[in-house]
């Protein structure tokens, strides 16, 4: 079966009334929903979610945004979803680029992860839906009352160090995080808890009660090399890019980073949110560094008026070995070895690199106090 969406291209630029809704959101960006734009097409329901980052983001094709819309369509028997149209506006507020599903399979439609904006705001769309079928929402009616918050849900990248749970990640992936889950490659979902923290390097230490099939290697000598090539693996942009791990290719373009930081690193790998606490590995599958932040593109244009081009940086791996050995982490230590495919190396990245889940509970309000009599 195949869903045509060309019909859903003049919905995207139509303009209505609009009717939105906050929803659980990350650090990263803010998300709504936009009640007034649910409807139905085919028998399937279709809604708009929008995405105001807190900086500027890239997109693949080189081109910077500052929000986005995505329109999904939605089966709401199912639970499940697929992204149709993805608009992305520039800081000015003007359209700069469009990504167009046009025909959508019933493979494609997935059950998005509990807890966050996604599932939240296909929540909120299929009861506007049910509303809308049962006449509910006829002219003078108000509508239903928003939603009791959600805890909020963001999620980041980590690497599997020992076969006894140790997950290595950034320390502001699960800075003030509730609860803490772990997605391994076969989409287990594990608990974790926290075990070890260094904010001045930004590295954390998640233990998850489980044991790894697969570790990550740290290299021996884990100082980066000017010049090497690397291969990033990590979760960047899931409710677009989707669960599933990405690589990325480059080069160590310095050995230190922002201001001359001998902590991180410089590497020229495309990074996105959701990268950090991800792995760098070298050309023989070792691990020689941890994601950790990219440079504020449209911040840097602003003072300096240069636009620069992938600056991204990395913790170094030899500073991620101390942290390590300093929390008695048992970790596998590797030599230079022979070069690997990068087919070969992104297998086995994916292997040992696991998506980190943050929960946070938000606020409760206070109870209003009782009235005067």
């Amino acid at each position: 079966m195949r869903i045509a969406v060309l019909s859903l291209l003049l919905f995207a630029s139509a303009s209505w009334a609009a009717d939105w809704r906050p929803l659980p959101s990350p650090d990263e960006y803010r998300a709504r929903v936009d009640l007034a734009s649910v409807g139905t097409m085919r028998g399937f329901g279709r809604f708009t979610l929008h995405h105001a980052y807190a900086s500027a983001q890239q997109h693949e094709s080189g081109k910077e945004y500052h929000t986005a819309r995505f329109i999904y369509v939605t089966d709401c028997k199912q639970r499940t979803t697929a992204l149709a149209v993805s608009q992305f506006y520039g800081e000015d507020r003007k359209l700069t680029h469009v990504v167009v599903n046009k025909t959508i399979r019933r493979s494609e439609f997935t059950a998005p992860e509990a807890g966050g904006d996604l599932a939240e705001a296909m929540r909120l769309a299929c009861e506007h839906l049910a509303q809308i079928g049962k006449g509910e929402l006829a002219e003078g009616k108000p509508a239903p009352p928003a939603a009791k918050p959600l805890p909020r849900a963001s999620s980041g990248s980590g690497i599997i160090v020992s076969r006894n749970g140790h997950v290595l990640t950034n320390q502001h992936v699960v800075n003030q995080c509730s609860t803490y889950e772990v997605i391994d490659d076969t989409n287990r979902r594990l608990k974790a808890s926290l075990h070890a923290v260094d904010r001045t390097k930004d590295l954390a230490l998640l233990l998850v009660e489980e044991r790894f099939a697969a570790v990550a290697p740290i290299r021996s000598d884990a100082t980066p090399r000017l010049g090497e090539a690397v291969i990033v693996v990590g979760f960047p942009l899931v409710n677009v890019l989707g669960t599933r791990p990405t690589v990325g290719f480059g080069h160590v373009s310095s050995t230190v980073g922002i201001r001359g930081n001998q902590s991180q690193m410089q590497i020229s790998v495309p990074i996105q949110r959701g990268n950090s606490g991800g792995p760098v590995f070298d050309q023989s599958g070792n691990v020689i560094g941890v994601v950790v932040s990219k440079l504020d593109a449209l911040k840097v244009a602003q003072r300096m008026g240069d636009l620069p081009q992938n600056v991204n940086f990395a913790i170094r791996g030899d500073v991620v070995r101390t942290f390590l050995e300093a929390n008695n982490v048992i970790f596998t230590a590797a030599g230079d070895s022979a070069r690997l495919e990068n087919t070969e190396i992104a297998s086995r990245g994916a292997a040992s690199t696991v998506r980190v889940r943050c929960l946070r509970t938000p606020p409760t309000a206070p109870a209003a106090a009782p009235a005067q009599q």
